[in-house]
């Protein structure tokens, strides 16, 4: 799947992706180093992503994609309620990021920020691998929203069976660690649900999710399962 590089990041997300409440403006001297971390951020990145698509089975009542691949947790099967299939997705932006971060680590405001602008990239190249999957589908097929391990109960071990399943190592670079953590850092990895009728998908609240201290709509003061 081909991503292309947006022409520029905006300064202010990357102020909120820092920790910028919304409520209060940034100066002038955060927003330049914003525009700073975006343009290394930019010049490192070299997005790519993999998908692919399976039938849900549901004879016991629980999701299960063909394969190996193994769904605990009762908000993704919450989530996949209604669908017969699946998209399974996997983005990166590349071993680049994780360069740049490491040459950075000195500099903390900087590598603050482009850590920021990194994590705004990843989620802005999710969207547009979600925009083009969309564009494929066929007449009379929908389509929810993005669920990843980590969110609700789904746990971080299901990262290594998906990424065996969209076969991420060999196609884009991409590997999990023992603990789960995405290797180059700055990827993501979702579940599209796939149904033939309208559906939206059900996301779980933040008490117990695993991402509720990264999560990028908690520093924006929403929750997701309001978008």
């Amino acid at each position: 799947m081909q991503l292309a590089l947006p022409a520029g990041l905006s300064e202010e997300k990357i102020c909120r992706w820092m920790g910028q409440p919304a409520h209060v403006p940034p100066t002038a001297q955060t927003l330049a180093l914003a525009q700073k971390a975006a343009g290394l951020v930019l010049a490192a990145a070299r997005p790519r992503a993999v998908s692919c698509r399976l039938e849900l089975d549901w004879n016991d009542g629980r999701p299960r994609p063909k394969g190996a691949l193994e769904l605990p947790g009762e908000d993704i099967a919450a989530h996949l309620a209604g669908c017969t299939g699946c998209v399974l997705l996997a983005v990166t932006l590349g071993p680049g990021i994780d360069q740049l971060l490491r040459r950075l680590g000195s500099q903390v405001e900087l590598a603050c920020a482009a850590d920021a602008a990194a994590s705004l990239l990843a989620e802005e190249m999710a969207d547009a691998a979600e925009a083009q999957l969309r564009q494929g589908l066929e007449e009379g097929v929908w389509m929810t929203g993005r669920f990843s391990p980590g969110y609700g109960d789904l746990p971080l071990t299901a990262q290594p069976g998906l990424l065996e399943t969209v076969n991420a190592r060999r196609t884009i670079g991409l590997a999990v660690s023992p603990a789960g953590i995405l290797t180059p850092r700055k990827s993501i990895t979702a579940i599209l649900g796939l149904a033939d009728h309208p559906v939206k998908g059900r996301l779980a609240g933040c008490a117990h999710c695993a991402l509720r201290d990264t999560c990028r709509y908690r520093k924006e003061g929403k929750r997701c399962a309001d978008q």
